[in-house]
Formats: structure tokens, sequence, C-alpha cells
């Protein structure tokens, strides 16, 4: 502590110390005139104090901390805008269960409802995306409500929770005496049960006795590490493994059984499994129409086990055969279990995804070949070599993030950060920021695209403000292509407000924030570049030019339609992804 408040102890002060207390010393945001006293507190007790260009920065970094840190991020922002414009990263951690706490700042209690300057209601803006949402009124609060927050936000599933302090509370002498640790919070309703012993022995049954089981993996996975136990479970069936997009971050690519992504924009074999499957054990996810589709009538006609900590989403999207509230970890424990002994299963189903993988990876590497541009799956598959395989893997929102789901493969479970649930563009730069900061001795490497790279590039400052090193691949085709991409495909061609002019040049934007920049001519110059930046521990902005009128993310199921209905590239005409046993491919399966 550099140095004491005379005459007391502020409120301010006393949430400094609880912050110590709880490890939360790494904080991010924007200072203003009704939150200053918590940085001013902050800075006495010599907090790392991450100071980002706009607070949606700051948020997306707390999120982001949280997900590679395992515990809370810290966003701060002032009263008004400060707070609001954290709001959409607050609601970007929420759909994607990511652990952070905002502490937003609050006009004086003295002139609430008087419409002060910068006066809003943050807790009622964010009460439907937060965990839980307080505002201090009393000193006596402001203690307890920070720690529940905190803990709130890493209880059952992981989510963002905020505190709204007002000015003169903050300020106000307090010594807490006999100060309750919580405020008076029901805790023991975000923990699960117990796995049901009757429901997991119907799985178990269930599973057994499918044809073609497949394993469903959500991030939730991720957040009660049952990799391992996915992967046992996985093997004793035969059973492939798909995931959600932000499930990629809880299995490795490089296993045999994993399919990777289904959905929109997934992989042609893990939509095939999916769609084929007779018994679905979806652990950890919400069903989202993104990965599975459509709803009815064909995902109904399944039988689903469906193992989720959040009762709220069991049945919310599609009725379970067999619902098991539960931590994953221990439901899928309990479910091995139940099955020692796994009859031999026929592996024509297997084999078939496989050879549709193959045929999938062939057909890319012709169009590639005819492409006049880099091929964006080619960029990816170089970068992945040219990193460690414990690189942290952040995105933006866009094309380049479909084409990083499909073609991005994680090694490391807890090394995939992507905004999946929300969709954020400008999530890239300030994520990647906050996972450096939760990790320094890993790469941190940034997959963005041309118009979420605008967004929040102004976060780029803190890259030699604090020394945080991270690699950002800009794929530059000056169109929100995803969005372009409907409007071929939906809208007749009608290209509207979707193409950006030749500006910026995005090597004078790393080059004012001092940071080195290329703009390569082949796969090698970008191969020899990021090497160089991971063994001289720089930052690195690689700009690689796409064709916008080659850009067309494959396979793609439509709005509305099933998995089996993808859009597969050309020179796959003659693949069904419906699974007929008399039309089995004669050709040997081939791995990725």
């Amino acid at each position: 502590m550099r140095g004491a408040v005379e005459n007391g102890t502020r409120v301010v002060d006393h949430i400094a110390r609880i912050l110590k207390d709880l490890s939360a010393t790494q904080v991010f945001g924007v200072t203003g005139g009704s939150i200053m006293g918590l940085f001013d507190a902050l800075a006495l007790e010599d907090f790392e104090i991450y100071m980002f260009r706009h607070e949606q920065g700051a948020a997306h970094a707390a999120d982001a901390y949280g997900r590679i840190a395992r515990r809370p991020g810290i966003a701060l922002a002032t009263s008004g805008p400060g707070a609001t414009n954290l709001v959409t990263g607050i609601a970007n951690a929420y759909f994607d269960s990511a652990p952070m706490v905002a502490i937003t700042g609050q006009v004086p209690t003295s002139v609430f409802g008087r419409d002060a300057f910068q006066e809003t209601d943050i807790v009622g803006v964010t009460a439907p995306i937060t965990k839980f949402a307080y505002q201090v009124k009393k000193p006596e609060e402001a203690g307890p409500a920070i720690r529940t927050a905190y803990r709130l936000a890493v209880e059952g599933r992981p989510g963002p929770t905020l505190v709204d302090l007002p000015r003169d509370v903050q300020l106000t002498k307090y010594e807490p005496r006999d100060e309750p640790e919580y405020l008076p919070i029901d805790f023991a309703k975000y923990q699960p049960p117990s796995p049901d012993p009757e429901a997991v022995r119907r799985a178990a049954r269930l599973l057994l006795a499918a044809s073609r089981p497949v394993i469903l993996v959500g991030t939730g996975v991720y957040w009660s590490g049952a990799t391992a136990e996915v992967i046992e479970l996985a093997e004793r069936l035969q059973a492939p493994i798909v995931t959600t997009l932000p499930g990629k971050n809880a299995v490795p690519a490089d296993h045999p059984l994993v399919m990777g992504p289904a959905g929109m924009h997934g992989r042609a074999e893990a939509d095939a499994a999916l769609a084929n499957a007779d018994v679905i054990l979806a652990v950890g996810t919400r069903f989202s129409d993104r990965t599975v589709g459509r709803f009815e009538p064909e995902l109904r006609e399944k039988k689903i086990i469906h193992i989720d900590i959040d009762p709220s989403e069991h049945g919310k999207n599609v009725p379970p055969a067999v619902s098991i509230i539960a931590d994953a970890r221990e439901a899928l424990q309990a479910i091995l279990r139940e099955m020692p002994a796994v009859p031999q299963r026929d592996k024509r189903f297997i084999e078939w995804l496989l050879w549709i993988r193959r045929r999938y990876e062939d057909a890319m590497e012709k169009l590639a070949a005819r492409m006049r541009k880099f091929a964006p799956w080619k960029v990816l598959k170089t970068l992945r070599q040219a990193v460690p395989r414990n690189t942290i893997t952040v995105t933006g929102v866009g094309s380049h993030q479909m084409w990083s789901e499909i073609h991005w493969d994680v090694y490391v479970p807890g090394t995939w950060v992507t905004s999946a649930g929300l969709g954020t563009m400008g999530f890239c730069i300030p994520a990647a920021l906050g996972a450096k900061i939760a990790a320094r001795d890993r790469p941190v490497l940034c997959i963005d695209g041309d118009g979420s790279f605008q967004m929040t590039m102004n976060n780029l400052a803190l890259v030699r403000d604090y020394d945080l090193p991270i690699i950002v691949t800009v794929f530059d085709n000056r169109a929100l292509m995803l969005v372009k991409q409907w409007q071929i495909f939906l809208y007749d061609r009608r290209i509207v407000a979707t193409e950006y002019s030749q500006w910026p040049d995005f090597t004078k934007i790393a080059e004012a924030y001092g940071i080195e920049a290329i703009r390569p001519a082949s796969l090698e110059e970008i191969d020899t570049a990021v090497r160089r930046a991971i063994r001289n521990n720089e930052p690195l902005i690689v700009v690689v030019d796409i064709d916008n009128n080659e850009d067309i993310v494959l396979p793609w199921v439509k709005p509305g339609e099933w998995l089996t209905d993808a859009i597969l590239p050309p020179g796959m005409e003659d693949v069904s992804l419906v699974f007929r046993e008399e039309k089995l491919a004669a050709a040997p399966a081939a791995g990725r």
C-alpha cells in the first residue's frame, strides 16, 4: 500500500482490500467521475489497472480473462455511458457462461431519480443478462455485495454479475465490524444436485442399446473439467464426438473420435454424425439453433440424454428422453460406472464419417488451388503449424470465425475463446488482451476480420502500454462477408451496406501503435513471421488479403433448415449427409 487515507477508511478502501483477499488484483476499465474513488483505492493497494480505450473492450477482456484464469475478471466503469458501454460485454459473457464482475459507479444517492448528470439505472438494464445485479445504498452493504458478486460469478453455471456503487457511498468513512460475509443469498440453489441414480441407469441403457450414439459436447464440459470422462465414454461406445462452437474448447481435435463442431457452419462429418444419430448424449450445452439447425421434427424424433448444470436449460428447446441435472463430470462418471462392459459396435458409421471428412478436405484443396488470393482455411492451417499447441486462440465474429470453427484445431482444452452466443463483432482484440493478462507465459493469437477488427482496434494501445505481445491476423476482404453471404444466397445478390472502401490501411494502423505488421505474399511468409514473433515474444499484425467474391463459408446450413441440407463445397455433389448402410463408400477412411 503506497499511502493511507487520513481520518479513517473509505468504503472503496474496504472494497479494494476485499478484492485483494480474493486475489482479484488485475482489473480492466475506464475511469470517470463516479468511479474514480474506487480507482484511487485500487492504486493505493498496488492493483494492476489496465486502462482500455472503450468500456466494451474492458468487459471483453474481463470475460476472456475469466475463461482462461477460471476465476472472475473485473471490469470497472463510471456511471451513465460508462456503465452502458459495458452492456454488450456483459451480455456476451452471459450467453457464453463466462465469469466476470462488473463494478459501476453511480451518481450520489441524494440525486437518485432526479435525472442527474449520467444517472442510468444500470441494475435495471443488466438484470436480464446477469446472474446478480445489485445497487449498494449503504456502506455496510458494499463488502458483502462484492463478495456475493464474486462468488456467484463462478457458482454453478458461470456468468457475469454487477455491483453498482453510488459515489457518496464509495467515499463514506466506514469501519466494518461484524460485517456479514455475503448478502442474504441462497447459494445452495446454484449448486446442482448429485446425479439421479435412476436417470443415470436409464441413460446408460439407452446408450448401450443405441446403434449410432453421438456425444454432443458444449462448453459446460470445459467448466466441469470433464474432458477425460467424455473421451473415455466415447471410446467405450465407439461414439463420435461433435461439439458446439464454444464446445471446441473442451476436447482435443486430434482424437480420432472427435468430428469437430456441428451446426450452421459446422464440419460436414460433424453435421452428418449429429443428424444420423439415434441417441444423442448432450453434455453442457443449451441446444442452440446455430448448432442443430431447426428443432422440429428431426431432432425431436431422436432420443436425447441431456446433462446440464442449469435446470432452466432442460426441455427449453428439445424435450429429453432422460434429463440429468448435475455437474457434467459427476454425471459422466456415474454413467461410466453403469457400463463397465460395452458390446462391440459396428464401425461402419465412424468409417463413413471419416470418409466424408476426407472428401471435404480434398474438395477444399482443389478449391484453394483455383483461388486468386489466400484461401482462408490454408491461412489457418499455416498458423496452426506455426504456433505452439497450447497457444490461446481468440476469434472475432464473421466469416473468419466460421472458417476457424471448421478448420482451427484445438489441441489443448481451454485454449479456444470466441463469442458464440451473442456473436459480438469487436470481441477479438480486447479478449486477446484479457487472455494474455491471464496467461502471460503462453502465446495468444487473435484471428480477426477487417470489420470486427475496426470495431475495437483502438485497444491495440494496450499492447505497448502494458507489454502484451499478442499476434493478430486480419482477414482483409473489405466486407462484412458473413452478412454478404446471406445477401448473395437469400436476398438475390442485393449487396447492401456490407462492403468497405480501401480505407484504412491496417499496416499503418499497426505502425501507429508501434506494432510490426506484414501483408504477406505467401503462406511461407506468414509462417516465418509468426514463428519469429513468438520466438522473440513480440507483437505482430498479419494482414491477409482475401477475395470477397470467393470467401463463401461452406458447409452452410441455411437458417431454418436441417443439418443434412447443408450446402457443401464444389466437388462434393455426390456426397449425401444422410447415412445409408447399403451405400457406404468402399474407400478407406482417412483422418484429418
